[in-house]
């Protein structure tokens, strides 16, 4: 019976994800009203909130969750500390309790009547309410507390830097509750939000020469005119010299103002206030006919690069509802202040800024956040679960914007053409993802924020999706993804979608995105490889293709003459081996070759193409003095001068050979022969491995062998100088582990040496160095953690010789 049991609460048990998954579509609602006063000499907002919550969904609801995010600051060992401290970054576990913050006397009611609350037992971040009775289908209740909160450092988001205020996760707010449960999670640096949509209405009381940005319209007459005044004085101000390290505080007046914001259909709120922030406003102009006020604001730090910083809002507002969809709120805001999250971080009509060198750069991270606007301000995502529907979306359309306006994105200037040239090997931002991908390194897009590293949280969740989506583009055309993605926000905006909404839109436009959603949750590939070309008698080409990889994807083939690539041609993805028919073209070939513009995520290129006439041969291997990145087009041999020094064989001097250890290879090697002076003599060392990536618990397995050869010690009679060498293959397992900051492996090796030493016992006249060896064999185990505060590492070792 136990047995039957035990498999009849199996099959329930899994079964319930596809129940929730059939439950039908609901959305909460949450209506916020604020109001607050800043003290900022103890840095310190009280106040008061009130939240009405209205239950849309077919359950009764016996408890509420709150995400209360400012309590991350108060301690050690809360899930952002422990982030940050994996991040190798100390600074909020050893920050002293001044610099700390949080919330203090929360009392919590609803409807009137005090409610029993408690913290989350791991996170004092999430804050559960015990209701006296569950809020009913269709029903409403109103949640309040006093609010009084400890303004921390910048540390992450929220905090002060000074007398500059950066207001943001800085109240209690329900978590979601959607038609697959609560959505109660802890803050944390790296991964962010999901939130309910609702009506805010937010009173500030604070001294009168703050300037105010915030997400939402402002309401108080006085304050309008103050910012009209403050702008003009701004323009003045920047048509003369700003002195840049001009930042100090002015006192704060002995006069307060109370101003009061509202917004409709938001799901957050945040505002961010200084005292030396100059103001600059332009107009977006929408085609529908509606304006929409666009605002930056800075100090004198940003002067020379934030003078256009309302248009780049206005021109990134603009892009972005023609090629998504009308922005619904009637301003946006963009302000330079602390964060100590990245570069810059959206709310719904107002983004944060950290400091930007250049004009390009901060016209790219404005749109950036502007951006979010859509995707995550309107398309509210589950962006912890899904951050690729957020981020990666989003980094799509930021980059064609930098296309469409600067040919190219920031990342593009990052390293000498002579080092990286696009042209030849690509994007510093594709060869960072291929680096994962063959390194064995890459995670989903579509995983938790908290599995990634940080560089795999840039690479994979943002750029990987949007490459990903620059490969749709290309295959769909223009007009087809554009009609597809305004559809998709059309009919979620304002809403939750998950992936498997995006894909059914996707669907309902002819629109098969099965690789597309293959390359964001799995670690599979596409290596297409053009096998043979032959030409048929209608004038087309018959083109084998070879797919190495798991992921059919479309890919895109070219015909060449005379180096001018002529025709090119997109077909659906094929798995193992097929044919396609290339068309006829005007002229005869002379190579074919796949993907020339690198619109596809191919790890692979140098099986891509085939010349030479009737031979389809490819380019001999290119030899190349420094080559740290491969050419995706042709084999590489790299050669670098190298010099070395010993005893023996005193200054040595040769050449390195090498493949390009960038991307990565299976097969890596270098070799380096050389010619001591001292010794008159040849000398020299090598290394190969080569690596595959098996599934299970084995994170990577390489197969290596190493060896060095150089002299040693001295015969005094026959003045000759022995040769010592050393071989060493070996066997290395790196294990797979859910700590992303522990690494382990097991390493087996055998250490081959051999010396010819010089014997004092026996005669030297006319005797030959005696041989000298020795074999060691080694089973070893070493870990390292890089996380702080106590990084280590160790190592173990059996060994037998």
């Amino acid at each position: 019976m136990r047995k039957n049991y035990a498999l009849a609460l199996w099959l329930v048990c899994a079964a319930l994800p596809s129940l929730r998954a059939q439950k039908p579509y609901f959305q909460q609602e949450v209506n916020t009203t604020i109001r607050v006063a800043l003290d900022d000499q103890n840095h310190t907002l009280a106040g008061d909130i009130e939240i009405e919550y209205v239950n849309n969904s077919p359950d009764a609801l016996p408890e509420i969750w709150l995400h209360c995010w400012a309590n991350a600051h108060q301690r050690r060992n809360t899930a952002l500390d422990k982030q940050m401290l994996r991040a190798r970054s100390a600074k909020l576990h050893f920050a002293d309790k001044a610099e700390r913050g949080g919330f203090s006397e929360l009392d919590f009611s609803v409807d009137g009547q005090r409610v029993a609350w408690d913290f989350d037992p791991k996170n004092p971040d999430i804050v559960a309410l015990r209701l006296a009775k569950p809020v009913p289908p269709g029903g409403k209740i109103r949640i309040a507390t006093p609010l009084k909160l400890k303004i921390p450092a910048s540390f992450s988001r929220l905090g002060h830097v000074g007398q500059s205020y950066q207001m943001t996760q800085w109240f209690p707010k329900p978590a979601v509750y959607d038609n697959r449960g609560w959505h109660a999670m802890p803050y944390l640096n790296m991964g962010e939000f999901y939130s309910e949509f609702g009506r805010y209405d937010v009173s500030i009381t604070l001294p009168d020469n703050y300037v105010v940005g915030a997400t939402g319209t402002l309401q108080t007459p006085a304050e309008l005119d103050f910012l009209a005044k403050k702008e003009a004085e701004s323009r003045q101000k920047l048509r003369g010299k700003v002195d840049l390290k001009d930042t100090a505080f002015p006192p704060s007046s002995a006069n307060f103002k109370t101003i009061r914001f509202t917004a409709e259909r938001v799901h957050d709120f945040a505002w961010f206030a200084d005292k030396r922030f100059m103001v600059v406003r332009d107009t977006a102009r929408l085609a529908s006919g509606r304006r929409v006020d666009c605002w930056a604001m800075f100090g004198n730090e940003g002067a020379d690069v934030w003078r256009r910083g309302a248009f780049f809002v206005r021109r990134s507002v603009e892009y972005y509802a023609r090629r998504v969809g009308e922005y619904p709120w009637p301003q946006a805001t963009a302000v330079l202040s602390a964060l100590s999250a990245g570069g810059g971080m959206e709310y719904p009509m107002i983004t944060v800024i950290n400091d930007e060198d250049t004009e390009k750069s901060l016209d790219e991270v404005i749109t950036h956040e502007v951006g979010h606007n859509w995707f995550y301000g309107l398309l509210a995502s589950n962006e912890r679960d899904h951050p690729w529907m957020d981020e990666g979306m989003n980094s799509y359309y930021e980059r064609a914007y930098m296309t469409e306006y600067y040919q190219s994105d920031v990342t593009d200037d990052m390293l000498p053409k002579w080092l990286l040239d696009p042209k030849k090997q690509g994007s510093l931002v594709e060869v960072g993802t291929l680096i994962l991908a063959r390194n064995g390194l890459d995670t989903p897009p579509d995983s938790h924020s908290d599995h990634f590293s940080e560089a795999g949280y840039g690479l994979q969740v943002y750029m990987k999706t949007a490459l990903c989506l620059r490969w749709l583009e290309a295959f769909l055309g223009p007009q087809k993804f554009d009609a597809a993605m305004q559809d998709y926000f059309r009919k979620w905006a304002f809403r939750h979608p998950y992936p498997e909404d995006f894909e059914a839109v996707m669907r309902e436009n002819g629109v098969d995105i099965g690789w597309f959603m293959q390359q964001m949750r799995t670690r599979q590939h596409t290596d297409y490889r053009l096998k043979k070309v032959e030409k048929l008698p209608t004038g087309e080409h018959l083109l084998t293709i070879q797919n190495r990889g798991k992921v059919a994807a479309p890919f895109v083939a070219f015909a060449q003459k005379g180096g001018d690539w002529g025709y090119q041609n997109w077909f659906a993805g094929l798995t193992g081996t097929g044919k396609v028919r290339f068309p006829a073209t005007d002229f005869e070939p002379d190579a074919f070759l796949l993907d020339e513009h690198r619109l596809t995520l191919d790890v692979n290129r140098k099986n891509d193409i085939l010349r030479g006439g009737g031979l389809w041969r490819g380019r001999p291997v290119q030899v190349k003095m420094f080559a740290p990145i491969e050419n995706p087009r042709r084999a590489t041999l790299g050669i670098l001068p190298w010099a070395g020094w010993n005893n023996y064989d005193k200054t040595q001097l040769g050449l390195v050979f090498y493949n390009p250890p960038l991307p990565g290879q299976r097969l890596q090697f270098y070799l380096a022969p050389g010619f001591g002076t001292g010794s008159g003599k040849f000398t020299g060392l090598g290394d190969v491995h080569w690596r595959v990536f098996p599934k299970g618990g084995i994170r990577g397995l390489t197969v290596g062998l190493t060896g060095k050869t150089f002299h040693k010690g001295y015969f005094y009679q026959k003045e000759e100088l022995p040769r010592a060498w050393r071989v060493v293959p070996s066997v290395r397992v790196d294990l797979q582990s859910r700590n992303l900051s522990f690494k382990h492996a097991l390493q087996a090796r055998a250490i081959f040496v051999n010396t010819n030493e010089f014997d004092p016992d026996r005669p030297q006249d006319g005797l030959a160095p005696v041989p000298a060896k020795a074999n060691i064999f080694e089973l070893g185990y070493e870990g390292s953690n890089t996380a702080l505060p106590n990084p280590y590492s160790f190592s173990v070792a059996l060994e037998r010789q």
